[in-house]
C-alpha cells in the first residue's frame, strides 16, 4: 500500500475505529451465559461465528470486484443484480425455514458493505493510480464465489436463528467479529461492521 493518506481514507480509519471499539465494549464486562440450543453438531454461537467469518471473506472478495468493474468501466452498484440477489435470498430463507425478511436484510448489508469496498478502493485509485492493482478480473468469474457465500449465508442463519432472542447475541457477534477482523485492513474491518448490523435485528420477529 502506498504512504499516501487522503481525507476520504482518514474517515475510512475512523470509521473502522469506531465500529471496532464498538465490538470490544460489547465483548466487556460480565459474560453473560453462552448461547447453546440449536440443531445437533451446531449451536447459533457457531453460526453467529460462521456469519462473521462469511461476512469477512465477502469483504475481501469485494476487492476483484471492484477491480472487474473498475477495468471495464461498470457503475459500483448494479440494482438489478442486487435485487435478483435479494429475491434468491428470500426463496432459500423460505424453503430452508428462516425469516425471509430477516435473511434479506442481512444480505442487503453484505451488499452495503460491499459496496463500501468497492467505493473506497475506486476513489484510492483514482487519487493515487500507483496503488491500482495489476491484475485483470473477470466478474464473471467472481460471481460464482459470491453466490456460493450466499448460500452458507442464509444455512449459518438458519443455525443462529435462535441467537436473535438470546441477550447475548451482539457480545457474541462482536466477539466473532474482532476474530475474523483480525487479518484485515481499515476499510475492510469498516465493511465487516457493515455487514453485520442486522445480524442480531429482531424487528421482524412474530
Amino acid at each position: 500500500m502506498s504512504g499516501h493518506r487522503s481525507p476520504a481514507h482518514a474517515v475510512l480509519r475512523c470509521a473502522a475505529a469506531t465500529a471496532l471499539a464498538v465490538a470490544a465494549l460489547a465483548g466487556c464486562g460480565a459474560q453473560a451465559p453462552p448461547i447453546t440450543a440449536g440443531p445437533p453438531g451446531a449451536s447459533p454461537a457457531d453460526g453467529l461465528t460462521r456469519i462473521a467469518g462469511l461476512a469477512a471473506e465477502r469483504a475481501v472478495l469485494s476487492d476483484r470486484v471492484a477491480i472487474a468493474k473498475s477495468a471495464t468501466g461498470g457503475a459500483i452498484t448494479d440494482p438489478p443484480r442486487e435485487a435478483a440477489v435479494l429475491a434468491g435470498a428470500r426463496a432459500s430463507a423460505v424453503r430452508d425455514g428462516v425469516d425471509p425478511e430477516w435473511v434479506a436484510r442481512v444480505v442487503a448489508d453484505q451488499i452495503a458493505a460491499s459496496t463500501q469496498v468497492q467505493d473506497a478502493l475506486t476513489k484510492q485509485w483514482a487519487e493515487h493510480p500507483d496503488t491500482r492493482p495489476a491484475q485483470r478480473v473477470d466478474l464473471a468469474t467472481v460471481r460464482p464465489e459470491l453466490d456460493r457465500i450466499g448460500r452458507e449465508l442464509v444455512a449459518a442463519l438458519k443455525v443462529a436463528q435462535p441467537a436473535r432472542a438470546n441477550e447475548d447475541c451482539p457480545s457474541s457477534l462482536a466477539q466473532a467479529a474482532v476474530a475474523a477482523a483480525g487479518p484485515l485492513d481499515d476499510v475492510h474491518k469498516a465493511a465487516l461492521g457493515r455487514a453485520l448490523h442486522s445480524v442480531c435485528d429482531r424487528s421482524s420477529d412474530s
